[in-house]
């Protein structure tokens, strides 16, 4: 059995010269004395207690056992040198790769300003985007399957931290036709006797909602529970019921979204990543850029 003993520099070595380099031009190529370089293929060969060259005169001939060991050395090196430079790229706070996962509702508007302004300062970054429910999306980040998740927090637990980025606020979302739809602004606890089209559990804005009906004064009814927030806003406008959803990027002929005076209905959208996890240097850039350039949609702004 081969101990621990073999190390790199001496797999080179060797390669070089069993590739045909005579001992001193392969000694001058790597920039080591021939002597050194004796040494190590001697040591290499106590190594694997077996000749890797048959010796004529002063040349070295590679024989079988060497041919045997070349192609797994080859091997090594070239994978070696792979993850060398794929650990070198991770120190470049220029270069790399994201794995961002972020609430459905962001994607429309939000994450996509911030992906576009980012990359037209650092052209040569690439993003792996997942979109998901709250549940989901902490899940991935724990298990490593993500750097970073845009999430309505902060989460309940100890081993994720999350930095706040922008206020979202949530609209009371009623069919066009509704006695509330030519209101400003509603109290929440006007629509207590409706049924609510809302989102699934393992969904942010399913407990936010019922929180908030809570302190309205009421539970509410479910009629529809789903992921997507378009087919929620569709349930809405064929009159299934009413939500309590973020803002759609432009109005929609088929609801109108009201303002809530009471309680006030917001939530707060933060990043959220794991300290404990290693990060390449280009996801602390990212990181670092979330927190100073978020904005609010302009959309946002109509409530």
């Amino acid at each position: 059995m081969v101990g621990i003993g073999v190390e790199i520099a001496q797999l080179r070595w060797f390669v070089k010269v069993a590739e045909g380099h005579t001992v001193t031009a392969a000694a001058e190529a790597l920039h080591v004395s021939q002597p050194a370089l004796s040494r190590g293929l001697a040591r290499l060969e106590q190594e694997f207690g077996a000749p890797l060259f048959d010796r004529v005169g002063r040349v070295l001939r590679l024989n079988t056992n060497g041919a045997t060991l070349l192609d797994a050395a080859r091997k090594a090196l070239t994978a070696l040198d792979g993850a060398a430079r794929t650990i070198g790229a991770a120190a470049d706070p220029t270069t790399g790769t994201v794995r961002l996962a972020f609430l459905n509702t962001l994607g429309t508007e939000f994450v996509p300003a911030l992906l576009s302004g980012f990359r037209s300062r650092y052209p040569d970054v690439e993003f792996v985007l997942r979109q998901g429910g709250t549940s989901r999306n902490e899940r991935e980040l724990l298990d490593g399957e993500l750097d970073m998740v845009l999430a309505a927090g902060p989460p309940d637990r100890d081993d994720i931290e999350w930095h706040a980025l922008v206020d979202e606020p949530l609209a009371l979302v009623v069919p066009a036709g509704h006695r509330l739809a030519k209101r400003r602004s509603v109290r929440l606890e006007e629509v207590r006797d409706e049924p609510f089209v809302t989102f699934s559990h393992g969904f942010g804005l399913r407990p936010i909602t019922e929180r908030l009906c809570a302190e309205a004064g009421f539970s509410p009814t479910i009629a529809f529970e789903g992921e997507d927030p378009n087919t929620l806003r569709g349930l809405v406008g064929a009159g299934s019921g009413v939500g309590l959803l973020a803002p759609a990027p432009a109005p929609l002929p088929y609801i109108v979204e009201i303002p809530v005076s009471q309680p006030r209905c917001a939530r707060t959208i933060g990043v959220a990543w794991c300290p404990d996890h290693y990060r390449p240097a280009v996801v602390e850039t990212f990181r670092q850029y979330l927190i100073s350039e978020s904005r609010p949609p302009r959309s946002w702004s109509r409530f």
